[in-house]
């Protein structure tokens, strides 16, 4: 965790523009939620985003937080969202994510980082 505000870890500005592209998705219809995750997931795989890293700790302590409080992304530093991302889709898999992250959170948190564009 004593790494958490380096920027030395976060990943090329283009693989964080296509990551935040995805934000645009929450507003097709009809939307479905299963079918996007397996999309950021694999993206996340093919850029190898983060991959790296190992912040289990952060989100284990400050991850909770912004489950609580998606609007905490609102103000949340870029090394966080990315952080926080990068937990989710390198840790767990598609269903575990489905049934325990609600849309609104990832919405948020990919909105977010559309604003580090």
């Amino acid at each position: 965790m004593h790494n958490i505000h380096n920027v030395a870890i976060l990943p090329k500005q283009q693989v964080i523009n296509s990551m935040a592209a995805f934000s645009q998705e929450f507003n097709t219809q009809p939307f479905n939620f299963t079918l996007f995750l397996n999309k950021l997931k694999q993206a996340f795989s093919d850029a190898k985003f983060m991959s790296g890293q190992n912040n289990a700790l952060w989100m284990s302590k400050r991850g909770g937080d912004f489950l609580a409080n998606p609007k905490l992304f609102v103000a949340a530093p870029l090394t966080y969202i990315c952080v926080f991302l990068s937990e989710l889709f390198n840790r767990y898999k598609i269903d575990e994510i489905e049934e325990n992250i609600p849309k609104n959170v990832m919405q948020q948190a990919l909105l977010r980082l559309n604003d580090f564009k």
